[in-house]
């Protein structure tokens, strides 16, 4: 049986205090999380970073199944449906009216992953202008590979300020501090 790694980014003092924020948080659950630095002068756009971090995670490693989790993230509970449930291949939060992805990409380690993973390279090439989200939806609409996709619960991607209100009762899993321009916007307040 595979182990599950959990990988995420650092590149700046920014990001990097939110990554080990998550780091820490994960050891208090006893998972294993890396973080992968990525120099200023070599850090993919945002945009195409969880590809990148991906491949680079995976590169030389055994087997291991992989959770992708964006640094401004922490782990509240165990995450019971990633370690306990084996009946599928990718776990990914969705939203239900617009499909668009977001939040932590589990790849569990099969031999579909290989190929998966190819199919989602070839769009990030074809389509630079696009997002790797963007692009893994693609691929996650029509894979030519067939795996089993779970539709993570939202509470795998909360964001406190956006789900606390349709959901009061929920108790997040993994938690996102999207901040979405609220500091820029509190600098600029602060200025005035």
């Amino acid at each position: 049986m595979c182990a599950m790694r959990i990988v995420s980014y650092s590149g700046d003092q920014f990001d990097g205090q939110f990554a080990l924020r998550l780091k820490k948080s994960a050891r208090a659950l006893e998972l294993d999380c890396e973080l992968y630095r990525w120099p200023r002068e070599t850090k993919p756009h945002d945009d195409r970073i969880r590809y990148l971090t991906i491949l680079r995670s995976l590169s030389g490693r055994s087997p291991e199944d992989v959770l992708f989790v964006d640094p401004q993230s922490q782990f509240l509970q165990r995450p019971d449906v990633l370690l306990d449930e084996k009946d599928f291949d990718i776990g990914v939060y969705y939203d239900s009216r617009t499909l668009a992805v977001s939040g932590p990409l589990f790849l569990r380690h099969t031999p579909r992953l290989e190929t998966f993973l190819s199919e989602w390279g070839e769009l990030q090439q074809s389509f630079p202008e696009r997002s790797d989200l963007e692009n893994l939806s693609q691929v996650l609409a029509g894979p030519r590979t067939k795996v089993e996709i779970r539709r993570l619960p939202v509470t795998y991607a909360w964001v406190e300020r956006v789900h606390r209100a349709q959901y009061p009762e929920a108790k997040p899993v993994l938690v996102e501090y999207r901040t979405d321009g609220l500091l820029s916007s509190r600098i600029k307040i602060q200025e005035h």
